[in-house]
């Protein structure tokens, strides 16, 4: 059995992740389902991602935070809230609780669509 951790490293204060919460990024509703509302920030450069996922239920849920943000070889980072993770068929599974929320970040260096 895998043991459940939080997503590292921390960015402290998300200073690198501002662009992505400017008037000018864009931003994209997410279809998880009916339990998670979730959207992306993307900077305008289409460099700075930042997934925000809420769990909408009384129940725990999970979705794999890496088929959503852009494929790179950048770390993904927890910018707040809280989410365990662990690794599942070689795939990240994030875990919200009841009610929960986690922001998740990415920086790539070039532009890329995501697809």
């Amino acid at each position: 059995m895998t043991t459940a951790q939080l997503i590292t490293p921390t960015t402290p204060g998300g200073a690198a992740f501002a662009s992505a919460f400017t008037t000018e990024a864009a931003l994209r509703d997410l279809d998880l389902g009916p339990a998670l509302k979730a959207d992306m920030r993307t900077n305008t450069a289409g460099t700075v991602h930042v997934l925000s996922v809420h769990n909408t239920t009384d129940e725990i849920q999970e979705f794999q935070p890496e088929v959503l943000l852009p494929q790179t070889d950048g770390p993904l980072l927890f910018l707040g809230g809280g989410s365990t993770t662990e690794e599942r068929d070689g795939r990240l599974v994030a875990r919200l609780a009841p009610h929960g929320f986690v922001q998740l970040g990415r920086i790539h260096d070039s532009p890329q669509e995501h697809a």
